[in-house]
This record gives structure tokens, sequence and C-alpha cells, in this order.
């Protein structure tokens, strides 16, 4: 059996698992990727280089259509013509069995209209939710695109109830899904590979220049508005959260010098502005948080951090626009806020951090979801998917 995974360019949370599923000697599996895309890139939304500390090319087949190394990822439209010829010319001479998408951008659908002509298996793989806003005429365009898309795919992978809804909203028939788990780090690995990754609570104190004896409510992204962290900022200043808590937020972006001068000009000294950190790095911040919040706004998806920090038992605060809130409240993870909303955000802040055995309780409930958000884990279900033994 021969599996192609078509992807844009190397995707942190993806190489993990393409690593576990080429462990498995009865698939051949390679990932054809558009660009290549350097460790160290420039991300435009973190508005810096940033590495985030994944070996992005070890133990799995792959080919790069263009294979010069970038600092930059393209997505250009053109860019998108020049791809779509070299991906026509690939799949006409690769011999392979069945191709998976990840994601609708158009030369990947042409990749799996080519696929269906020469009669393999098509499989779609997108974590989109739908819940941005959109003009008439942009949502009808979209909507007659993924409509005729969907005709020519025999299977969409899914992650959890709004992506689901995705995938109906344009046309999927449902008797085609399949769940599988959208992993996210790959923490096992890197803990079991070096242990001293993980610090003691005094050492990370010092390391990052934090108050002892303090819990921590955590935000870790770009600092910018799709992913809202000025709200996060005020209204964790104003609100009657404890003085035994301290916010800590971490990464870059355009945002982030106006929560530096709120905090300078006001002398605040309970939230805390760190740099960009690593999968390594995020191990002890997840070990010593108590909460991580997502205040996504409009245009977000999924959440991956979310399932990263609940495998290392943090309660979960994410507003409703991030993909995986229906599932926070349904496993109780944590709380669930509406976007945008200063007032219900406050009161959801006070209420987490104010009910210790509430609190354990989305603690435990999210150290087992978490679980399920592995590289491992989600390879035994891609390996069912395909009928073959672990």
């Amino acid at each position: 059996m021969k599996i192609l995974y078509l992807c844009t360019h190397q995707i942190h949370n993806l190489t993990p698992l393409f690593r576990k599923i080429s462990k498995n000697k009865k698939i051949n599996f390679k990932v054809l990727y558009w660009q290549r895309i350097l460790a160290d890139y420039h991300d435009p939304e973190f508005d810096k280089v940033i590495n985030f500390g994944i070996d992005q090319f070890s133990d799995y087949k792959y080919h790069c259509l263009f294979n010069k190394e970038k600092t930059k990822y393209d997505l250009s439209f053109i860019f998108k013509l020049k791809v779509l010829i070299k991906l026509f010319l690939f799949l006409l001479k690769e011999d392979y069995d069945i191709i998976i998408s990840h994601g609708y951008s158009y030369p990947n659908i042409f990749a799996l209209i080519l696929s269906k002509i020469k009669d393999k298996k098509t499989i779609m793989r997108d974590i989109s939710y739908n819940l941005g806003e959109r003009k008439i005429i942009f949502k009808y365009v979209r909507y007659i695109y993924y409509r005729l898309a969907n005709i020519f795919i025999d299977n969409f992978w899914t992650i959890h109830s709004l992506n689901e809804k995705f995938f109906l909203n344009f046309g999927a028939n449902k008797k085609k899904f399949y769940f599988v788990d959208h992993c996210q780090g790959e923490y096992e690995t890197l803990i079991y590979n070096n242990p001293n990754l993980m610090l003691k609570k005094n050492n990370f104190n010092k390391k990052y220049n934090l108050p002892l004896n303090k819990k921590i409510i955590f935000f870790a992204g770009r600092f910018v508005e799709r992913k809202n962290p000025i709200i996060l900022f005020k209204s964790f200043v104003e609100s009657k959260v404890s003085e035994d808590w301290i916010l800590v937020m971490a990464g870059a972006g355009k945002q982030k010098s106006e929560i530096s001068e709120e905090i300078k000009s006001n002398n605040i000294r309970n939230v805390f502005l760190l740099d960009f950190q690593s999968q390594q790095s995020l191990i002890n911040f997840f070990i010593f948080s108590e909460i991580l919040v997502l205040p996504s706004q409009l245009g977000d998806t999924h959440g991956n951090i979310a399932c990263e920090a609940a495998q290392f038992k943090c309660a979960l605060l994410l507003s409703n626009m991030v993909g995986l809130h229906p599932e926070c409240e349904k496993d109780e993870l944590g709380l669930v806020f509406k976007y945008n909303d200063k007032n219900d955000l406050i009161s959801k802040l006070e209420e987490i951090t104010s009910n210790k055995k509430k609190l354990f309780f989305y603690q435990n409930n999210a150290y087992k979801f978490g679980k399920q958000k592995t590289p491992t884990n989600s390879a035994k279900l891609i390996f069912k998917y395909f009928g073959i033994e672990n």
C-alpha cells in the first residue's frame, strides 16, 4: 500500500505523526510538500524568525516540489500556479494507491481530481470549522467550490463535532467520515530523549524571572487580533482573581508592544510577558501552569496548543471561536466564554480560579482527553482505517 500525504509546507504538529506512521513497515508512506521551509523561518504573525524545535525531516520519506530552502512560506496565487504544474507532472509519474490532501487549496483539489482519473483513493484532511464571517459573494463562491471539490473525495478524516459540521455544510456524506484525532506535539519523545528538559519549579521560576509560590494562568501564541491577547490581559487585570495567581503570556506579534506599554505605565506586577517558546521550553510552562487560556476571535481554528496543554493536566479556558470549545464543554475540560465579551471572560476567570475542587476536576478531565492527542494515538487510528496492525 503506497500512500501520499500532500501538504503545503512543513507543519510542526504533523511531522511527529509522519514519523510514527513511517515506523509501520506494512505501508509505503511518503509526504509530498509544495516547498521546503527552514526550521528557522519567518512567521508573519509572530513577526519574527522562530524555530519550533522539531526535527522537520528525519525518519520519514518526503519530496518537495520546490526544494530550495526558504525562510518564508509562499501561499500566493502565482506560486500555487507553479505548484499546480509541478504537482501534475509529479503525480503522472508517481506510483501510489492513496492520496491524502491536507486542506482544500486548489492545487490539492486538482491533485485529487487527477488521482480519481487514475483510479486512486482520495482522502481529505482539513481542520476548518467555518466559524468566520464572510461577505455573501464569498460565501456562495466558497460553497460552490467546496461542493464541487467534495465530489472527488472518497473519505473525510474528521476531528471533533465542529469539523464534522464544516464538511456537512459543504455537502459531504457523513457515511464517508472517519475520525482521526488531530495530534499535537512530540512531548513524550522529547522528554524520553532528554529528561533534563524538565526543570524543578525553583529553577523554572528563576530562569523566567517569575515569582515563587504563584499559580500560573498561561497564554502562548501570536500576539495578533485573531488570537485576541489584549482582551485576556485587560480581563485579568480588571478581575478580582486572587493575588495567588499570575498571568504569563509568551509569544510575539504586533499587539505585544501595546500590552507591554500598559504593564509599564500602570506598574502591573501580576502579568509577565515572555518571548516565543519552542516545543522543548513549552514543556515546563505546561507542567507548572494550572490553566491554559485561548481567547481567540473570528478566524481562528482548532486551538492546537489547548490539546498540547491538556496532555500536561492544564484546565482550559476557551472562547467560543476555538474549534475545540464544544468538546471543552461536553467533556468538562474547563470553561468557555463568549468571544470579545470581556465581562464574561472576567466572570469565567474568577470562577475557574476560585474553586479548587472544580479546577482539579477540569484538570483531570483535560489530562484524560490529552492522552488521545498524541502522534501515537493518531497513528493507531490511521492504521485502523487502513486495516493494518499497529
